[in-house]
Order: C-alpha cells, then sequence, then structure tokens
C-alpha cells in the first residue's frame, strides 16, 4: 500500500469516526432534552436523519438535527414505542423460559420474535424518514421488510450482536460511540435493503389510513 492510498483510508476512517461522534452527540442531547423518557425517540429520529445527510456527502448540522427532533416529536412516541414494549416483553418472556421459570417449549418462539423485533426496530426510522407510512401501518410493515430481507436482517442482527460484545469488553466505548456506531451501520444497511421496496412503501404512504 503506497502512501497516497493509506492516508486516503486514515482521512476515510477520521470521517467515518467524526460522524459517529457527532451522531452520538445529537442523540445524547436530544435524548437528555425529553428527559430521556420521551427524549430518545425523537434523538433516534435525529440521529438516523443526521446520519443519511452524512451519507449523502451533507454536512451534519445542529439546526437541522433540532428541526427533526421538534417535528418528529410525537409521532415518534407513537412509531418507536410499541416495538420496544413489545420487545421487552419478549426479552422477559425469554429469560423466564430459560431460567426455568416457564415451559422451555416457549424458548425458541420467543427467541425468534425478540430476533424479528429486533431487526423490524432497525428498520422503522430510516423507513419513517423515507415514506412516512401510516402509523398503524409502520410496524406490521417493518417487521414483513425485516422477514424479506431475511439475508440482510441476518447480517444486521449479527453486527449489532457483534458490537454489543465489545461494548461489553470495552465499556469506555459506549459514552462515545455506544449509539453513534451502530446508528451508521443500521442506516448504511437498512437504506440499502428499501432501495427494492421503495415502490411498495412509497404506495403504503399514499393511502389512506
Amino acid at each position: 500500500m503506497n502512501t497516497s492510498s493509506a492516508l486516503e483510508q486514515l482521512s476515510r476512517a477520521t470521517d467515518l469516526l467524526t460522524r459517529a461522534l457527532l451522531i452520538q452527540a445529537i442523540w445524547l442531547v436530544g435524548t437528555l432534552a425529553g428527559g430521556i423518557v420521551v427524549g430518545w425517540a425523537p434523538a433516534t429520529m435525529a440521529a438516523h436523519d443526521a446520519a443519511a445527510r452524512a451519507e449523502r456527502g451533507e454536512p451534519i448540522r445542529w439546526r437541522r438535527a433540532v428541526t427533526v427532533w421538534r417535528s418528529r416529536f410525537l409521532r415518534s412516541q407513537a412509531l418507536l414505542y410499541p416495538p420496544v414494549v413489545l420487545l421487552l416483553l419478549a426479552a422477559q418472556g425469554l429469560a423466564l423460559a430459560l431460567g426455568g421459570h416457564t415451559t422451555g417449549l416457549l424458548a425458541l418462539p420467543t427467541g425468534l420474535a425478540l430476533l424479528i423485533l429486533i431487526g423490524a426496530l432497525s428498520y422503522l426510522p430510516t423507513m419513517d424518514l423515507r415514506h412516512e407510512v401510516p402509523l398503524a401501518r409502520a410496524l406490521s410493515r417493518s417487521v414483513l421488510l425485516a422477514l424479506a430481507q431475511a439475508p440482510g436482517t441476518l447480517l444486521l442482527l449479527a453486527l449489532l450482536g457483534l458490537w454489543a460484545a465489545l461494548c461489553a469488553s470495552l465499556p469506555g466505548l459506549i459514552p462515545f460511540l455506544g449509539v453513534g456506531v451502530p446508528l451508521l451501520g443500521i442506516h448504511h444497511l437498512v437504506a440499502r435493503f428499501l432501495q427494492r421496496n421503495d415502490d411498495l412503501l412509497a404506495r403504503e404512504a399514499r393511502a389512506v389510513p
């Protein structure tokens, strides 16, 4: 590898690191601004919007992040809270099944449901920013997308698992890159998966709720 190529790779790595740090900061500030409980959802939407703009080569601007946070505040609660609640219930059910508190036969379907919900939740922010599918159909549509793009969803889940394991080994990463890196990765992958389904999602967005 020559010097020019090495410098180019270093520049790309530095750019990605800067993006991840900025997206992490947007998410943290937005989450705290809403008192955590109601702040994390619009903060997640603002962070995904920033990731999308960065990938298009546009600068990440705080003013834009604030605008998205405000405009998506109410919608993001209805969009993201239901799958998160279902995810927590599935995780609790899996823990009970594995712990022997319920029949072990429930472990497999509960585990599959947990994985599908994680995949669906990963699709939701980017899907909504692109098409604003009616809220009543958003979760079901994201589940169908996660299943339709099963190989990509499995890749996404594997990468999230690897990142979680890395953060567990190096917890010092969490305050600086714990959210920024997975958000960048999720957006990058999901945006490509959605290209194959844009026509369908556009029709859903135009449909009467």
